[in-house]
């Protein structure tokens, strides 16, 4: 059978493999599929459809100006490729010639990309259709001339776009890569499947096809305004920060909080105080038949799938990609931002109580499940119908 390689370079979290899950699904029996990952705290999500999943490659922050007393935040895609070494011909070099090794070894075919813009550039120097695959916000349009700033109060420039054009371009000339006249061409792909609301993709307007419904659980029906629960998602570093933990323990309201991964021991000091510790996926009926609020960290899919249960929600953002999405719900009026660094748990305690209360919100929230219900759809057609034309 003819083998396909889904390849993950850069990021956190699960949404990454699920992504890559689905399209290894929606093409069903026509791969076999083995799996390169740049971490694997979650790979169990991907192994069902794999035969082999390994180490990958890694892209990961090498730009200090990003952290400490005053930090610029990185303002365009262009800024956060900058920061992961696309500006640094040595490191492009190093990292392409892994992914070309990796597809060799296994016979790759096809290659699935989330995340992966140097295993795309190998894949193209091996001539190797490739799909990109991802939220919106991390599958740009390729014919971009420059990358559109994120947010507004965030332009600062670290990196030079030209810059980093000749640095894809001295590391693919290595791989008899054709040069590329702009860096967004990183992202050139046989098939895109960018996943996202119109309302959350900062692309919008300006992709050859619209993307597809975002990769979340969608209920039965929107909430009826009934519930009383407090629906957490936490999945990565937001359960590091003591405030917010302990803020959750204490709201007037009942706690479930989804935390995968988590420690028995953790797992047994937020029983203690109540709160409702779930170790696998919530069934998305339940949390909207049950809540009253969903609270994450500013996760594309947590958003959407609150977003589809018609429930107000409170973010708390732990990097760029989170906040935007999340400002975006909260320019929609249905989302409350919790300060980054508050170390106060009665503070955040406060907003949290607000926001449970805010009734005209939850009114905004259950209209907006409404509007929106029709972009959720059927995603593995629509993923399907994109990938007709692939051979194999």
């Amino acid at each position: 059978m003819t083998r396909a390689l889904l390849a993950w370079e850069g990021g956190a979290g699960r949404g990454h493999l699920l992504h890559l899950r689905a399209v290894a699904e929606a093409l069903g029996g026509r791969f076999a599929f083995d799996a390169a990952l740049c971490r694997m705290e979650h790979a169990a999500e991907i192994a069902p459809v794999c035969d082999v999943v390994v180490q990958g490659a890694a892209l990961y922050d090498r730009e200090p100006r990003r952290r400490g007393p005053g930090a610029v935040g990185a303002a365009t895609w262009g800024e956060f490729m900058g920061d992961m070494g696309f500006g640094d011909a040595e490191v492009l070099r190093v990292q392409i010639g892994w992914w070309i090794e990796a597809m060799k070894a296994r016979r790759a075919e096809l290659v699935v990309a989330d995340f992966a813009p140097c295993a795309q550039l190998a894949a193209r120097a091996l001539g190797l259709p490739v799909i990109v695959t991802g939220v919106g916000y991390a599958v740009p349009p390729p014919d971009l001339d420059a990358f559109p700033v994120f947010l507004t109060d965030r332009t600062a420039r670290l990196h030079d776009e030209a810059a980093m054009v000749a640095a894809v371009n001295a590391a693919g000339a290595a791989f008899g890569l054709a040069p590329i006249d702009r860096l967004a061409a990183v992202y050139r792909a046989d098939v895109a499947l960018a996943r996202t609301l119109p309302m959350l993709d900062p692309y919008d307007g300006l992709r050859a096809e619209p993307p597809l419904p975002p990769l979340a659980d969608v209920p039965d029906a929107p909430s009826a305004g009934e519930g009383d629960e407090v629906f957490a998602y936490f999945s990565t570093t937001e359960r590091n920060d003591p405030a917010l933990m302990e803020a959750i323990c204490d709201l007037g309201a009942p706690v479930r909080l989804f935390l995968p991964g988590a420690d028995d021991a953790l797992a047994a000091q937020l029983e203690a105080r109540g709160v409702l510790v779930e170790r696998a996926p919530v069934p998305v009926d339940l949390i909207a038949r049950r809540s009253r609020l969903a609270l994450h960290a500013g996760q594309h899919g947590a958003l959407c799938m609150a977003l589809a249960c018609g429930l107000p929600q409170a973010a708390a953002p732990q990097h760029l990609e989170q906040l935007y999405h999340a400002r975006r719900a909260q320019e929609a009026g249905v989302l409350t931002l919790l300060p980054r660094g508050e170390r106060d748990p009665a503070a955040l305690r406060a907003i949290l109580r607000a926001a449970l209360a805010d009734e005209d919100a939850a009114k905004r929230a259950r209209a907006l499940a409404h509007e929106l219900r029709p972009l959720f759809g059927d995603a593995r057609a629509a993923i399907r119908s994109r990938l007709s034309t692939l051979r194999g």
